[in-house]
């Protein structure tokens, strides 16, 4: 009979945790899909033959985002390298940001404004702090938010369909037909199906 209470309390237990451990990691494979796109429909100031992602801080994809090096995009490969301060990520095209730099974030963003360095986060307003691409969580799908001053100041354009996917825009310009242009390049409505398919989710 003990034995019994043991197995049915390890059944509760374990039931109990995979609703846990598993969105967490359906949140985090989706999130990666949206980075590996960010690059797919971002223009960088300079093109070069490959991309750098950095990642800042703790890594919740617990290594994921190094399978991205095995999956060439455009013709270009992706590296993935782990920085260790914001001084490091002028390094980078992309950096993605972890958790654990919240308390830092300020600084961080400081020291990148300017920089053709491509931030993205999911720490909480992460755009509105001065972030480029906030990944969030609506009505228990991810979305993400785009800082088009932040775009303008690192010099980065961003395919235009792509950011009319986006949950929101941010910009304290006044004329925003003037920062859309600037920020924005013609997109293929084809071109967005990934997108549309990572929404979906």
């Amino acid at each position: 009979m003990r034995a019994l209470w043991k197995s049915l309390i390890l059944l509760m237990v374990t039931a109990c945790l995979i609703p846990c451990v598993y969105p967490s990691t359906r949140e985090y494979e989706i999130k990666a899909g949206f980075i590996y796109n960010f690059f797919r429909f971002v223009q960088w100031p300079k093109s070069t033959n490959s991309w750098t992602l950095g990642i800042l801080g703790s890594d919740p994809f617990e290594g994921g985002l190094r399978e991205f090096e095995s999956r060439p995009l455009g013709g270009k490969t992706i590296v993935i390298k782990t920085v260790t301060s914001a001084k490091d990520a002028k390094s980078c095209d992309a950096v993605y940001i972890g958790p654990s730099e919240s308390g830092r974030l300020d600084n961080t963003l400081a020291a990148l404004r300017g920089t053709p360095v491509l931030s993205i986060s999911d720490i909480p307003e992460f755009a509105d702090k001065g972030g480029a691409i906030a990944l969030t969580t609506e009505s228990n799908r991810i979305r993400f938010v785009v800082n088009l001053d932040t775009l303008k100041q690192s010099e980065l354009k961003a395919n235009s369909k792509m950011l009319q996917l986006a949950s929101r825009t941010i910009t304290a310009d006044t004329n925003r037909d003037e920062i859309w242009a600037a920020v924005t390049f013609p997109g293929r409505d084809e071109d967005v199906a990934a997108f549309r398919a990572l929404l979906s989710h």
